[in-house]
């Protein structure tokens, strides 16, 4: 076992120690320097195991852990991370979705279909990498913002889910206007 392998901290087993090594986090010094809030952030810890590994982290290095597990959040702390907690898992179903709808619309030798779902297909793609850059500024995004982004996630999915069902040109073409009118909001509040 190496000296800076993440397991020998209490709480960290081999699926965590990769979802922090998948983070950046690869040494217990990294571990120990990284904010209570990143840890939170990171999918499948949550703030429960995050304050357990920060204070495991703190007993490693021989010191004495701080109080962090009892003190609890104000009812607005926890409306904020629940909207980005929502956030967050609602672009993960967008992007399942968007997966599936490309599939489900294939228009496997039906030649009239082929432009409209190049199109979809394109745009898709650029939701995509939106979506990645949303994601990296999450934090700078005001309350306001991220609610909105929610609320469009939400009628896309509904949108992407129906349309599978009934691959038409006009269904193509809706897909289409939504995703780039989606895709330019995300471009202006990102900027």
């Amino acid at each position: 076992m190496k000296k800076d392998d993440l397991t020998q901290v209490k709480n960290i087993g081999p699926s965590r120690m990769k979802l922090l090594n998948d983070s950046g986090i690869t040494t217990i010094k990294q571990l120990d320097d990284t904010p209570l809030e990143k840890l939170i952030r990171i999918e499948s810890i949550g703030g429960h195991y995050a304050k357990l590994i920060k204070d495991a982290v703190s007993e490693y290095y021989g010191e004495k852990p701080e109080k962090l597990a009892v003190t609890t959040a104000s009812g607005k702390e926890k409306k904020v991370v629940d909207i980005n907690r929502n956030l967050r898992k609602r672009i993960k179903v967008l992007n399942k979705r968007l997966k599936q709808a490309r599939e489900d619309l294939k228009p496997l030798g039906k030649k009239k279909y082929l432009e409209a779902y190049i199109d979809f297909k394109k745009r898709s793609n650029t939701l995509k990498s939106r979506l990645k850059d949303i994601d990296q500024i999450e934090d700078d995004l005001s309350q306001k913002v991220k609610k909105k982004i929610i609320k469009n996630v939400d009628a896309l999915n509904l949108t992407l889910k129906n349309a599978g069902k009934n691959p038409k040109k006009k269904n193509y073409r809706k897909l289409a206007r939504e995703i780039k009118s989606f895709s330019k909001m995300l471009r202006d509040t990102s900027s």
